[in-house]
């Protein structure tokens, strides 16, 4: 039912936040250990585990297995993001709208053709897609090489230093939370923002049952969600030089209520659809700007824990909207339930207008904070 779907779900995202705490934590202390090692171990993690699942009889266990891949695979997004960030940090560019639009592209893909897979044969064959998609992607990072002659770039100081000799500072949560108050009650908006989202991508069927949709309509309804991304991810770098980062979260966080709230008031498919297709710049826009708000507005030996912060809110507000999302569409309904998603989006909303600064702004203030800290 919608409740025991919702408690793993949450579950899942309380072990992610504490899986990703604990390794963003090591590698901020340990400057010996490679981002690209550790996203290797995960992603082997996700191919030995998937397997295990495919074969795996006990109902318990199989629970509690889909519950640590998951929320491995939630971790992979956090270290593959701050790994991009650091290549740029030697000066090798990343387009990370490009990347993340293929990324949006390959789901839409892979969303119809495993759907269809599913509906000829079983459920119980996805883990061998799961292992398989994990594999090319230790695959993939492993393939990941900079040339000895690669320097880090210090762009404030104007000094280059080998990759061996980068010391990571070490500090506090408290003195990270500190250190960077605003973004922590930013990352607070987007709890409330991605409420909504995620109740509807997670129970979906559910949403769309009661105006006559199907799982096969579901599956079409996701694919333009899915596909609209892409032309949005994809030229996000030539945006984001048209339109500051600012004022770019503030625009998805309207998408975002113009979604939730079509969603809510949609008295047929037609207007899911429509719905669906807003995600063009909502999620499309929201993610990619907060990776990259993240990188104007943290310091090089803090982006792990910046980008640990962003998959910690998504993570946290995965784990109220999977799990209240199930009791209150089991208790309430699905209009009600869509209703309280679109107030939680107006209070996300609110505090992204209020919290967000502009990337410069940000940088006297922590010029101010490093000299009261005598840093």
């Amino acid at each position: 039912d919608n409740a025991t779907i919702g408690t793993v779900l949450s579950i899942m995202s309380l072990s992610t936040i504490g899986i990703q705490t604990l390794l963003a934590n090591y590698i901020d202390k340990n400057k010996e250990i490679r981002l690209q090692d550790v996203i290797s171990f995960l992603a082997l993690g996700v191919v030995v585990g998937s397997i295990v699942l495919y074969f795996m009889p006990i109902e318990l266990a199989i629970l509690i297995l889909i519950v640590l891949l998951l929320a491995i695979a939630q971790c992979l997004l956090t270290f593959v993001n701050s790994l991009a960030f650091i290549y740029e940090k030697f000066g090798i560019h990343i387009n990370y709208g490009v990347a993340r639009g293929m990324g949006s592209f390959a789901y839409a893909i892979m969303t119809m053709v495993l759907g269809q897979v599913v509906k000829a044969t079983t459920p119980d064959i996805l883990p061998l897609f799961y292992s398989a998609f994990a594999l090319l992607l230790l695959l993939s990072v492993r393939s990941y090489s900079l040339p000895k002659t690669h320097k880090v770039i210090v762009e404030d100081e104007g000094v280059e230093e080998s990759i061996a000799e980068q010391v990571a500072v070490e500090q506090s949560i408290f003195s990270f939370f500190l250190k960077y108050s605003r973004l922590v009650l930013l990352m607070g908006g987007v709890v409330f923002l991605f409420f909504a989202h995620t109740i509807i991508n997670n129970f979906f069927i559910q949403v769309i049952t009661p105006i006559g949709g199907d799982s096969g309509v579901m599956g079409t309804a996701v694919f333009v969600a899915a596909i609209v991304e892409l032309p949005a991810m994809m030229n996000f770098e030539q945006l984001s030089r048209k339109i500051s980062i600012d004022r770019l979260l503030k625009i998805s966080a309207v998408f975002f209520l113009a979604k939730h709230a079509l969603t809510y008031l949609a008295p047929n498919m037609f207007v899911i659809y429509l719905a669906q297709f807003l995600q063009i710049g909502a999620y499309s826009v929201v993610y990619p700007a907060l990776v990259e708000y993240i990188k104007l507005n943290v310091d090089l030996e803090d982006l792990v824990k910046g980008q640990s912060l962003l998959t910690t809110a998504i993570a946290l507000s995965s784990v109220f909207a999977s799990f209240l999302g199930g009791i209150l569409l089991d208790t309430v309904g699905v209009s009600q339930t869509l209703f309280i998603g679109v107030i939680t989006t107006i209070i996300g909303l609110a505090i992204v207008f209020v919290t967000v600064e502009n990337p410069q702004k940000h940088k006297i203030q922590t010029e101010k904070y490093n000299k009261k800290m005598g840093l």
